[in-house]
């Protein structure tokens, strides 16, 4: 496979199946839980962050994108760019980006209902399988 065929099924899986995903279970967290969101939407509010995402197979990078959020939620997807910015309520801006290979990243998607469900043991499986790093 090419690596532009690559890039345009990993765009696809980050744009089309991830973004989704995220926004539903979200949904579905602040229909169960609408007092965790009383207390986050105040503090994201109007705050425009960016997100990196850095996507690997078998160790290589395939994959870079900058998530634009909006509290919460993502508004927008940039792909072949690592960028990140989190305006913290006490540290200032913070740069983190997350590395994750790709069938981690298609195990993620599909297990959308353990999201919506049990968020805590579910982001707690995952956590292993991804690296938090920090841009200058």
């Amino acid at each position: 496979m090419s690596p532009a065929a690559i890039m345009t099924d990993i765009d696809a899986l980050i744009k089309d199946k991830l973004v989704p995903m995220r926004n539903r279970v979200l949904d579905a967290l602040e229909k169960k839980h609408p007092q965790i969101f009383s207390v986050m939407n105040p503090i994201l509010a109007n705050k425009k962050n960016k997100f990196g995402l850095q996507v690997l197979e078998n160790g290589r990078v395939v994959g870079e994108y900058v998530l634009y959020l909006s509290g919460l939620r993502v508004e927008d997807v940039e792909n072949g760019k690592l960028d990140s910015e989190i305006h913290h309520p006490f540290m200032g801006v913070i740069k983190p980006y997350a590395s994750i290979e790709r069938k981690i990243l298609e195990k993620v998607i599909s297990d959308e209902k353990s999201f919506e469900n049990e968020l805590f043991p579910t982001v707690a499986r995952y956590l292993p399988e991804m690296t938090v790093k920090f841009l200058h």
